[in-house]
C-alpha cells in the first residue's frame, strides 16, 4: 500500500512493518511481456470470488498472473525499494475494539447536511484489468489511517503484483499522463510517481480518476480511452512499498489534492451487492472521526471500516457520509461501534447496485 505520509524526509525507512509485509507478499513480475488491451467488466471478476475475500486484507490475496507492458510513452525513475527483513502474518481478523480516537476538535469537521439521500452515481467500472485484483484493500479506506500508523488516506488501494494492466474505469479523455518530479498532484512532488489523470466522459460537474504509483504509463496527454482500455502498468514509483495501484476520484479540479471524494462511492458493486454510505455522529449530529465500525451481513463475512479521520478529505456532496463500503452482498446486515461506554447499532437490508444509507447516533 501507499504511505500517505506528509513528512516524506526519512519516512521510508520508519514505514510500519505490517505495510511493507502486506505488499511485500505478492512477489515481481516476470520479465518483460507485452501488455495486452482487454476490455472487460472487472466486476464480473469480483462475483467469483468467495464473500470471506471481499474484505481482506490485501495481503491476504495470491498473486494473479501479470499482464506486462507492450511500450512506454512516460516513465521516471522509481522510488527507493523497500527491503523487509520481517516475517509478520497479517491476521485475516478485524479487530473488535475501535481505533483510538483523533484529538481533533469536533467543530474542525463541517456539520452534516439535513438529507441523508441522494441519487446513486455508481458510473465506473473498476480500474484493474483482467486477471487482477479489484478488490479494495480493507485496512487503508478513503479517510482511514491504517490504525493511526500513516496519514489520513485520499483513496484507495488497489494491491497487485507488478506488470498487471490499469484500465479506464470509464470512456474520458486522459487529462495528464507522466511523472510527478515537476508538476505536483499530491502533497509534495514524487509522491504518486509515474501516474495518469483521467478526465471521465461525465455530465454536468467534472470527474477525475487519478491512477498512481504506475511502472508504466501507456497513454498521453488529451488521448481520448474507451471503458476498459489499458492506461499503464502497476508499479511503486514515488512514495510506495511495493508494487499496487492508488486510485482517486476527484472532483472539479484534477491537480487539487483536496479535491477527493470517496471512490467506493463512484465504483459499480459487484454483482448481487450494494455500496453503503455511513454517517457516525454524536447526539449534537456533530461527525465523529476514527471510529471503528464492526459489519456482519448474512454471508458470515466479517467487515470493518473507520469513519474519516479528519477534515481533509471531503464526504460526498449529495450524501454527506463519513464512511462508506463497497461490496456489501445483498441482505441483512448489521453495523455496530461503541461509543463512551455504549454500543451504537444500526442494521440494514442492502439493496444491490445501489447506494444504501445507515446513520449510527446516540
Amino acid at each position: 500500500m501507499q504511505s500517505e505520509l506528509w513528512r516524506v524526509p526519512g519516512c521510508q525507512a520508519i514505514y510500519p512493518a505490517l505495510l511493507i509485509i502486506s505488499l511485500w507478499l505478492y512477489g515481481c513480475a516476470p520479465e518483460k511481456p507485452t501488455a495486452i488491451v482487454v476490455v472487460v467488466n472487472p466486476t464480473d471478476f469480483v462475483a467469483t470470488r468467495a464473500a470471506e475475500e471481499l474484505t481482506r486484507s490485501a495481503a491476504t490475496f495470491a498473486a494473479q498472473p501479470t499482464a506486462t507492458p507492450q511500450s512506454t510513452v512516460v516513465t521516471e525513475t522509481p522510488g527507493p525499494t523497500a527491503t523487509p527483513t520481517l516475517a509478520l502474518t497479517p491476521s485475516l481478523t478485524p479487530t473488535a475494539s475501535p481505533s483510538p480516537f483523533p484529538t481533533l476538535p469536533l467543530d474542525r469537521f463541517p456539520h452534516p447536511p439535513a438529507n441523508f439521500s441522494g441519487e446513486p452515481h455508481l458510473f465506473f467500472a473498476r480500474p484493474i484489468g483482467e486477471g487482477g485484483n479489484v478488490f479494495i484493500a480493507s485496512n487503508y479506506r478513503y479517510g482511514s489511517t491504517l490504525n493511526n500508523q500513516l496519514e489520513t488516506h485520499h483513496g484507495v488501494e488497489f494491491a497487485n503484483p507488478l506488470g498487471v494492466n490499469v484500465v479506464a474505469v470509464g470512456p474520458g479523455v486522459v487529462y495528464y499522463a507522466g511523472g510527478d518530479s515537476e508538476r505536483q498532484f499530491g502533497p509534495q512532488t514524487s509522491f504518486y510517481g509515474n501516474l495518469v489523470v483521467l478526465q471521465l466522459t461525465q455530465a454536468g460537474r467534472p470527474v477525475y480518476a487519478l491512477y498512481g504509483h504506475l511502472d508504466h504509463v501507456l497513454v498521453s496527454a488529451e488521448q481520448a480511452v474507451n471503458a476498459g482500455e489499458v492506461l499503464g502498468v502497476v508499479g511503486s514509483t514515488g512514495v510506495a512499498y511495493g508494487p499496487h495501484l492508488h486510485f482517486e476520484v476527484r472532483l472539479d479540479n484534477p491537480d487539487n489534492y483536496w479535491a477527493t471524494r470517496n471512490p467506493e462511492l463512484w465504483l459499480a458493486p459487484a454483482s448481487g451487492a450494494g455500496a453503503v454510505a455511513v454517517r457516525v455522529t454524536n447526539e449534537r449530529d456533530q461527525y465523529l472521526p476514527g471510529m471503528r465500525l464492526n459489519v456482519l451481513c448474512t454471508d458470515g463475512a466479517k467487515r470493518f471500516l473507520d469513519t474519516y479521520w479528519d477534515p481533509g478529505v471531503t464526504p460526498d456532496d449529495l450524501y454527506g457520509e463519513n464512511a462508506a463500503l463497497t461490496d456489501v452482498p445483498a441482505g441483512y446486515c448489521k453495523f455496530e461501534t461503541d461509543y463512551q461506554g455504549q454500543t451504537l447499532v444500526e442494521e440494514v437490508t442492502v439493496q444491490a447496485g445501489t447506494i444504501n444509507f445507515v446513520w449510527l447516533k446516540p
